[in-house]
């Protein structure tokens, strides 16, 4: 049997052990936080290539994207469109009203350029939801941005059904009961409230922590760092968009924000991870 200072001296030096072992342990817990990020290309790489184009969302997947963000919205005669605009005057130089024409009456449009864009992406076209799945790899993730309502859900279990073999999507959406309505038709599948101001968020602050929703996607202007913590508290996650400054970037990190969408995918991703090896 230990005597008391045996006793002592054993007790001493257990505890001398945990702190040895939750040394590196703190020290690299920063490590583990600012390492559990993921860069979302906005409309696919968008700076370089015609936003929401299949040349986009494949240039983010060739820069080393993890993800990348488009936006769907449903024609006429039920098609399922990667497009931002509800109508087609900005980007195709003639003005149809998506919902209300037929895919076969602009489908064959060229995108405009923006200033930012290669010329060697001239002639891009709009492309349906189906062709980007088909063209989807194995490693990343699509966010898929829903910008019509609720009638688009019916196509969407049909074209994912038929499209989608590989790599993971989720779902975001400004309008609540459409993405509400999208958790309850794919259980399975990730799903964020997009929100451009907080009282979007507060008057729904309930059904947002205790409701069936994965988390939300925010303005990055309307983050704080208790609202982060309040949601992973509930086991929910905060993306923001649209970030292209690397201060505001590691600012979002260090808030917990797991999520960052951005329209310089690598640009960024090289910027911020040059400032944390500093």
């Amino acid at each position: 049997m230990l005597n008391f200072k045996e006793s002592i001296f054993l007790v001493f030096i257990r505890s001398f052990m945990k702190i040895l072992f939750l040394i590196p342990c703190l020290l690299l817990f920063p490590l583990f936080i600012f390492a559990q990020h993921t860069f979302v290309a906005h409309r696919g790489a968008s700076f370089l290539a015609p936003e929401n184009t299949r040349a986009s969302i494949n240039l983010a997947w060739k820069l080393g994207a993890s993800a990348a963000e488009c936006d769907v919205l449903l024609t006429k005669d039920g098609q399922i469109v990667v497009f931002h605009d509800k109508n087609t005057s900005r980007l195709l130089g003639e003005s149809h009203k998506i919902s209300e024409t037929d895919f076969d009456v602009f489908k064959d449009l060229e995108i405009s350029l923006n200033k930012n864009n290669l010329p060697e992406y001239k002639g891009e076209t709009v492309p349906l939801l189906k062709d980007i799945l088909s063209d989807l790899p194995d490693s990343v993730t699509l966010v898929i941005e829903i910008k019509c309502g609720e009638e688009i859900i019916a196509p969407m279990k049909s074209v994912l059904d038929n499209y989608w073999k590989s790599g993971e999507i989720a779902f975001i959406a400004f309008g609540f009961e459409t993405i509400m309505k999208t958790k309850e038709a794919f259980p399975e599948i990730p799903c964020y409230f997009l929100a451009h101001r907080r009282g979007d968020v507060n008057k729904r602050m309930v059904s947002l922590l205790n409701g069936p929703l994965d988390g939300l996607d925010l303005n990055h202007s309307i983050i704080s760092k208790k609202l982060v913590d309040r949601f992973n508290k509930k086991n929910k996650n905060i993306w923001c968009y649209t970030v292209d400054s690397p201060k505001e970037a590691l600012k979002m990190i260090s808030y917990g924000v797991v999520g960052i969408t951005t329209n310089r995918p690598e640009w960024l991703k090289n910027q911020v991870d040059k400032e944390l090896k500093n």
